[in-house]
């Protein structure tokens, strides 16, 4: 749901009730946000875990000394390759997709990268099908990688895959992924803390089917991999479809 603001005023003008209430309507049909700022309810309330497998199930923990930390989910795999700690959004209480491509959906998270080994691909974040297992290649979806130490932005429809290397990653950053259709071509946009430029640009392999959020980390070489998120969102952009 978003909230209209169109009444723009200078310094001194005067302005009307009506105004006022016409420029804060709900607005249903222009687009529908979800924000998940994962400092409660319990993770579990709207998130499955079900894919996690020898790794630590995800919790919201507050990472650093009391008084100082901060607010986190925890994704830890524990120091045996091929681990997997991960967590996807839920439908109705289950796991399940919660958004179709007509609606346009745009995904925007913080991660930090805390210790994941420095080859092999490690850590997936983004749009992808619910029943998917995690590191499944060429899966359908839009999602950020990293492998061998370098973030990648990758799209996949099932079949092949497009990734495009964004170089070394941040320790700590924003990331955006945007489902959209321009001139009536589809493409998906990826974004890296400066959300006006997007780092990339994806027209093929584009992702064909239902989508949810999913954060999927996995240790290699007996690594353990550790991650923290702490906020999710949806945007569903209804203006576009």
């Amino acid at each position: 749901m978003s909230t209209r603001h169109k009444a723009i005023k200078a310094t001194l003008d005067r302005g009307y009730a009506s105004e006022w209430n016409d420029d804060h309507i709900a607005d249903f049909t222009d687009e529908i946000e979800h924000v998940c700022n994962l400092f409660t309810p319990a993770i579990t309330t709207e998130w499955d875990t079900g894919e996690t497998a020898g790794g630590t199930v995800p919790t919201i923990t507050l990472v650093g000394a009391a008084g100082s930390g901060h607010v986190f989910v925890v994704f830890n795999t524990g120091a045996t390759t091929g681990q997997l700690s991960s967590m996807r959004h839920e439908l109705n209480g289950a796991a399940g997709n919660i958004t179709s491509l007509d609606d346009y959906p745009m995904m925007t998270f913080t991660m930090n990268i805390s210790a994941i080994h420095t080859a092999g691909k490690v850590i997936e974040a983004g749009l992808v099908p619910s029943a998917t297992a995690p590191f499944t290649a060429n899966q359908d979806g839009a999602y950020f990688r990293v492998n061998n130490n370098l973030l990648y932005a990758v799209t996949g429809d099932g079949a092949a895959e497009t990734a495009t290397s964004l170089g070394a990653y941040d320790a700590y950053a924003q990331y955006r992924i945007e489902v959209v259709s321009v001139g009536g071509v589809d493409k998906v946009n990826f974004y890296v803390d400066d959300m006006d430029n997007a780092a990339a640009v994806h027209t093929t392999n584009l992702p064909n089917a239902d989508l949810t959020m999913k954060v999927s980390v996995i240790s290699a070489n007996n690594v353990d991999s550790t991650i923290h998120i702490d906020g999710v969102a949806l945007n569903i952009l209804r203006k576009n479809a």
